[in-house]
């Protein structure tokens, strides 16, 4: 039976980026591939898809390699391979099975062979980039059997949606009795209260959405 996890984290903020930083005002990136050509190389190169009226033309960091109408193959390198978070994974061990860019924001996905792996490549990454998230996580069975597994997708909620489902759980409003009401959590956020429930209802209607289809 194996003890693998398949892991997918978010890096909110990895500057000067060339994946990230092409999606901040662009279409998101979701077909990529990256290699280093030698094993003293100091760059790598992603290869991805793009929108074709989306391309710069005029950008000197982006090579057109072929045309498939209203996509673009493009290829982009990545200069500093030291504190790449491709980089930092693959110094476990573990390649990076998917890589995709939106908002300005990266998410990988890997598998880890077994828990100490996992939190040593997390560690790793959070040494480099402290705001990353851990968006899914998934246990392998290691034999066919039934199961409902349920898979939540957090990056559906809007920042101010995720920031307020976190303070009302921090301050217990879910708990009973409660430990705080709508009203004081709605001042520490600096909101009004129909402004709180507003955002609290849509991230908890995402998030059941997920539940209970």
């Amino acid at each position: 039976m194996s003890d693998g996890i398949r892991a997918e984290v978010c890096l909110p903020t990895v500057p000067d980026h060339p994946l990230a930083s092409l999606t901040v005002d662009g279409p998101p990136i979701r077909s990529v591939t990256r290699c280093v050509p030698s094993s003293d190389a100091e760059e790598a190169v992603f290869e991805f898809l793009f929108d074709t009226n989306a391309v710069n033309s005029s950008s000197d960091r982006l090579q057109r390699v072929f045309e498939y109408g209203e996509k673009t193959a493009l290829r982009i390198r990545e200069s500093d391979l030291k504190s790449s978070p491709h980089a930092i994974v693959e110094r476990h061990d573990s390649p990076v099975i998917e890589t995709q860019a939106r908002e300005g924001s990266l998410y990988l996905t890997f598998h880890a062979v077994d828990l100490p792996t996992l939190r040593s490549i997390l560690e790793d990454i959070r040494d480099q980039y402290p705001d990353m998230q851990v968006i899914r996580l998934l246990q392998s069975s290691g034999q066919p059997q039934e199961t409902d597994v349920i898979y939540i997708d957090r990056s559906e909620l809007t920042k101010r949606q995720r920031e307020v489902l976190q303070t009302a759980y921090d301050r217990g409003y879910f708990s009973h009795p409660k430990g705080a009401n709508a009203s004081e959590i709605a001042d520490e956020l600096g909101i009004d209260r129909s402004t709180f429930a507003e955002h609290l209802a849509a991230a908890q209607r995402k998030l059941l959405g997920s539940v209970v289809e």
